[in-house]
């Protein structure tokens, strides 16, 4: 997933619904150093929601321009989320669409 302005990596986990933060992996090493257009890697294993609080498809992400769907919801969430939203190719979405996790 790429860093935009403002974007925290707490935020981030909480709009893919990918905890814990210790499993994502940023280019400072610090997830609390990040900047605008460094990408960052979720490298944990997938729940189906966080905390168990919400249930799988009760969240959006309205995709911006340049976002993969493995971009945003990881090497290890992605075919998840194509799955829950039937993509019939997961490697074309656009800005605007609302893609369920």
């Amino acid at each position: 997933m790429t860093v935009c302005n403002g974007d925290t990596m707490s935020g981030i986990a909480t709009r893919t619904g990918l905890w814990p933060l210790s499993a994502w992996s940023v280019p400072s090493g610090n997830i609390n150093l990040i900047y605008p257009g460094n990408i960052v890697t979720y490298r944990g294993a997938v729940t189906s929601a966080s905390s168990g609080s919400v249930a799988a498809g009760g969240l959006v992400h309205v995709v911006k321009s340049g976002e993969t769907l493995s971009g945003v919801f990881g090497a290890n969430g992605w075919q998840r989320v194509a799955q829950l939203n039937n993509l019939a190719n997961p490697n074309l979405i656009y800005p605007g669409q609302r893609i369920r996790y």
